[in-house]
């Protein structure tokens, strides 16, 4: 009697483990690809948007405690300024292009 109990139990307890496993497995393949953050060095383009039309938007003073951006795709093309040295960097959103004390201001759309 009591071997029969503790075989219909281990079975269970089997039967359990490998369901619960073959959940987690399932779920850690449906997990979606996040990208990897921008890693690129700035680049400075050779001619900057002096010849565009487009309106220079100037970031406010920098407080990442207050800034929680979005994940949406509207690029912009980031004016960094570190010393004296003036480049350009294209940026997710203009939420993004001013996550950094470096940023002075950005102009919709990509750098050129």
């Amino acid at each position: 009697m009591f071997t029969n109990h503790f075989l219909t139990s281990w079975r269970s307890y089997c039967s359990l483990a490998a369901l619960s496993m073959t959940m987690a497995l399932t779920g850690c393949t449906n997990m979606p690809n996040i990208d990897a953050p921008d890693t690129t060095p700035i680049q400075t383009p050779a001619h900057p948007q002096a010849s565009d039309n487009r309106v220079f938007s100037k970031c406010p003073p920098y407080n990442p405690e207050q800034n929680i951006c979005t994940a949406q795709y509207d690029p912009v093309c980031v004016t960094v300024k570190n010393g004296s040295t003036i480049s350009y960097r294209t940026a997710g959103n203009a939420c993004s292009a001013c996550g950094s004390a470096l940023a002075v201001g950005y102009v919709k759309g990509e750098c050129q």
